[in-house]
């Protein structure tokens, strides 16, 4: 990255889908392991203004055994963080430090 990153700060309470509770099973990871990792230097990569006091951020988390990304809906109506999901980056899609798409 190029830039100064700009770290994830959750300023809500975090509200996590079922799709989450799936995915952290299918990485191989405990619940309490995300937890955790949601609690380090997550570096906000990408964000979209979805709607009205809405925005979805992906971000990416590379203090775990592997890099992740985690898509968070910030929601000021609701006043919540929704995680919608969560992967391992694909090496193909990304590039090497996996903060931008590949063309």
């Amino acid at each position: 990255m190029t830039e100064d990153p700009v770290y994830k700060v959750f300023a809500h309470p975090i509200v996590l889908t079922e799709h989450v509770f799936d995915k952290v099973r299918s990485i191989d990871m405990t619940l309490a392991e995300f937890n955790e990792l949601l609690t380090a230097n997550g570096v906000v990569i990408e964000e979209t203004v979805i709607a009205d006091g809405q925005v979805k951020e992906l971000v990416l988390y590379i203090d775990w055994t592997r890099p992740l990304h985690v898509v968070v809906h910030v929601d000021q109506v609701r006043n919540e963080e929704r995680i919608v999901t969560v992967y391992e980056p694909d090496a193909v899609r990304w590039a090497a430090d996996f903060s931008r798409r590949r063309s």
